[in-house]
């Protein structure tokens, strides 16, 4: 498994990332080293006290020798003193098992150890009988000295405050670094959308530089070449429009001297030849041309289908819808019209069976297109896309068009957010199939 595998892939969780791991670590570092140095030293130092008192009070009730005035004394003096509980259990003897220490717990190894340096009779202890209190057996001349001891004696109470205070300042300093990374992160969200909205022709999307020395530089950058590119298209369209004026006037002029002609093969010849001219102008300025974009509404995508289906069969062709689902989509209605409808002026051109799906898939709408034709090859599903290309070789409007359907359909598309991809269909043509975010 490789780091990129298991790193966050937003730059957001990635500096969180970053900024957190080592946090975590010295954290954790500093827990452990302060936990393990805390007991080998004041709690090793609370439990050898502790025994050196218990070791203290058996010497003395040994002493005592019996002497209920003196034992009484003596278990005055360990409540008023060390806050021990004592009993004498009389007759009785610690068997070997009862004299094996349990060392499950960090608190019964420390017992264990400082136990056998303090006291020299037989003894043992017990930690889970009580749950406040700590049970400690001695074995005395005939009988056994119980000693009950508060488990706060052999706790430190820094080792709780230590750990919340260590905890709670984690998540304060944790909190500052997410509030000031959102901060650091927000104006590269803004860039990033500033970017797929001019993408999608949006020329004018609010942009302020923030932020960061270097983020305000690609700001800045951005923004200067936002506005180059805008400045070139609206150049490109004012010449365009100049073009398109011009050329339309004198082939208006040359369409009706021929009229003017007598009638005989050459005239039809010319009339078909300036129609051809009238169609391939109007073709590559539409093509070319910058017009203003169309505002994006949310529309029922299964009803521009409908729309489509109805409008190819009043010229004439035949589209079988094959599964159309309701899907709702904020798009430019008109443009998106157009790019289905070269899809499918394609597609009836060359085959005798069209059939349309519109199916939802995650977060896209997905228009699919199966025609029965001869297809083309795979090596030429890239260079269909490009401006002018014709599979077909010749020159001919009626055999091949112009060569735009497709580049035009997939330029509304992307301008959509979606994409337009072909792949061999079921029915053994082509299958093109564009998409659009939902």
């Amino acid at each position: 498994m490789r780091l990129r595998d298991v790193m966050p892939k937003s730059l957001f969780g990635r500096s969180l990332f970053i900024v957190g791991l080592p946090l975590i670590f010295l954290q954790i570092f500093l827990g452990y080293f302060f936990f393990e140095r805390h007991w080998d030293d004041v709690g090793r130092r609370l439990v050898l006290a502790v025994a050196g008192e218990i070791a203290l009070i058996s010497e003395k009730i040994i002493l005592a020798e019996n002497n209920p005035q003196l034992e009484n004394k003596i278990f005055e003096d360990a409540a008023n003193y060390f806050g021990a509980e004592l009993k004498i259990i009389p007759d009785y003897s610690l068997t070997k098992d009862e004299l094996l220490h349990p060392k499950k717990s960090r608190l019964d190894r420390a017992l264990s150890k400082s136990l056998k340096e303090r006291i020299k009779f037989p003894h043992t202890f017990n930690t889970i009988k009580s749950l406040n209190k700590v049970l400690i057996y001695v074995q005395l001349p005939n009988k056994v000295l119980l000693t009950e001891i508060s488990k706060k004696r052999l706790y430190s109470s820094t080792t709780y405050i230590f750990i919340a205070v260590m905890v709670f300042s984690s998540l304060f300093l944790l909190g500052l670094a997410v509030y000031f990374l959102r901060r650091q992160i927000s104006p590269l969200k803004e860039l990033s959308n500033a970017a797929d909205a001019f993408g999608k022709g949006d020329t004018f999307f609010a942009l302020k530089p923030r932020g960061a020395d270097e983020v305000r530089h690609v700001t800045h950058a951005f923004l200067d070449m936002r506005e180059r590119i805008r400045l070139h298209i609206e150049q490109r369209t004012n010449m365009l429009a100049g073009v398109s004026h011009d050329l339309r006037t004198p082939l208006t002029r040359m369409r009706l001297q021929i009229e003017m002609l007598a009638e005989n093969e050459d005239k039809a010849g010319l009339k078909e030849d300036v129609t051809q001219m009238e169609q391939m102008l109007e073709a590559y300025l539409s093509f070319i041309k910058e017009k203003e974009m169309e505002i994006r509404v949310k529309s029922d995508l299964s009803k521009l289908i409908g729309s489509i289906i109805l409008d190819a069969k009043r010229n004439g062709d035949i589209i079988i819808p094959k599964n159309i689902q309701t899907v709702d989509a904020k798009v430019r209605i008109n443009d998106l019209r157009r790019a289905i409808t070269n899809l499918t002026s394609n597609a009836s051109r060359e085959s005798k069976t069209v059939k349309i799906s519109l199916i939802k898939k995650e977060k896209n709408a997905l228009v699919i297109i199966d025609d029965d034709g001869p297809g083309i090859k795979e090596k030429d599903y890239s260079s269909v896309f490009k401006a002018f290309y014709r599979v077909e070789s010749s020159r001919n409007l009626s055999t091949g068009g112009l060569g735009l359907g497709l580049t035009i359909a997939r330029d509304i598309a992307r301008s959509h957010g979606g994409e337009i991809k072909l792949e061999k269909s079921d029915l053994g043509g082509l299958r093109a199939t564009l998409s659009v975010p939902i």
